[in-house]
């Protein structure tokens, strides 16, 4: 189940400074000094968490204020983050992937991989599920729930549907977690284990997962007011033993801003996904009920922010806030991340998007 912190106190402490890590032919025309005061302001009003900023060079931005873990550890750019939601992209990628590998397509019905599926949900397609029109319910349970795959799919089956396959945008957790298991199914391997093979090894990704990574020496955000006796994102996957079927595939992963930065460079090229793939990746197939707003394989979509396209999904749990904003046109991905709620993260990336959207637009071509 997710949920909101209550306000916390204003932040600890400026721990690491900015540093510009590339000067590229884009990041080159922005002003640092714009940058450095939208995010000194998020801090006087208290933020405390991780900023990443990259284009299609690499990261040439990145700040860490405050305590990930209160009077004893900083954060910094390798703090393991829960991204929560943000973790739909990757299920989404993950099905496109498995189609270009002709393992499915996404007009296959779940009858194809549950044979057994009540008659009620069988003619759902993978398409219906990726962009949250398949009338699943959101959420049948509480993250911290130890289940199985095989539990969790008998109780999402079972669940009445909130709509029609194919009727209305409904969001749903569930959908996700039960293309995780068509994923499951299609090959024969975990879901984690899938997507670290085809998605994040060949990203360079290697501290983003439920429970492969090795994640000695990172630091682990902790909330102050444990939620069910619990403190940390890392403490619930313990606790789960894998059995963390309410979260697989629509949330909970761990990951860094690192790794997060190097997923939005690895979506610029061409070495994981195909065009055609990334395409319908980031297509506004469906309206999220707001006039501009759309929804495509696991990214919210804004076709015209300020001229240009924007993708983005942010995620929030008991653990974390998170956005993860991408201008594909001009090249440059945001991830900012925080464990409080002084600070809405989502205004601050948005301001940064403007800024960027901005500078992309001033650029002088040689």
């Amino acid at each position: 189940m997710r949920t909101r912190f209550p306000i916390l106190p204003l932040l600890i402490l400026l721990l690491c400074p900015a540093t510009a890590l590339q000067a590229t032919d884009v990041s080159r025309f922005i002003d640092q000094a714009a940058i450095e005061h939208i995010m000194d302001q998020a801090a006087q009003e208290g933020f405390e968490g991780v900023i990443g900023i990259s284009d299609q060079s690499g990261t040439f931005y990145q700040r860490a204020y405050g305590a990930a873990v209160k009077g004893k550890l900083p954060y910094s750019d390798e703090t393991l983050i829960d991204i929560a939601s943000i973790t739909k992209q990757f299920t989404g990628a993950a099905i496109l992937k498995l189609r270009e590998q002709r393992k499915l397509r996404l007009t296959d019905r779940l009858d194809r991989f549950f044979p057994d599926i009540p008659s009620d949900k069988a003619a759902i397609t993978l398409h219906q599920l990726l962009t949250h029109t398949a009338g699943m319910p959101d959420l049948i349970g509480r993250d911290e729930e130890p289940i199985s795959r095989k539990a969790y799919l008998a109780r999402a089956f079972a669940s009445p549907l909130v709509a029609q396959p194919g009727e209305r945008y409904e969001y749903s957790n569930v959908g996700y977690s039960v293309l995780a298991a068509v994923i499951e199914v299609a090959t024969g391997q975990t879901y984690e284990d899938y997507l670290f093979e085809n998605l994040w090894q060949p990203a360079g990704m290697f501290t983003t997962g439920y429970y492969r990574p090795d994640w000695r020496g990172h630091t682990v955000p902790q909330i102050q007011e444990p939620i069910a006796d619990l403190v940390s994102q890392k403490q619930l996957l313990e606790q789960t033993h894998a059995n963390n079927w309410h979260l697989v595939g629509n949330g909970g992963l761990l990951s860094t801003a690192s790794d997060m930065l190097k997923w939005h460079r690895a979506l610029l090229g061409s070495g994981i996904l195909t065009a055609d793939s990334k395409a319908l990746l980031m297509a506004p197939h469906v309206s999220e009920g707001e006039e501009g707003f759309y929804y495509g394989y696991g990214w919210s979509v804004v076709p015209d922010f300020q001229g240009t396209k924007l993708v983005w999904h942010n995620g929030g749990s008991y653990f974390s806030r998170a956005e993860f904003w991408r201008l594909p046109e001009s090249g440059f991905g945001i991830f900012i991340a925080t464990h409080k709620e002084a600070v809405e993260p989502y205004f601050t990336a948005e301001a940064l998007a403007k800024l960027l959207v901005g500078a992309a637009e001033d650029t002088v071509q040689p």
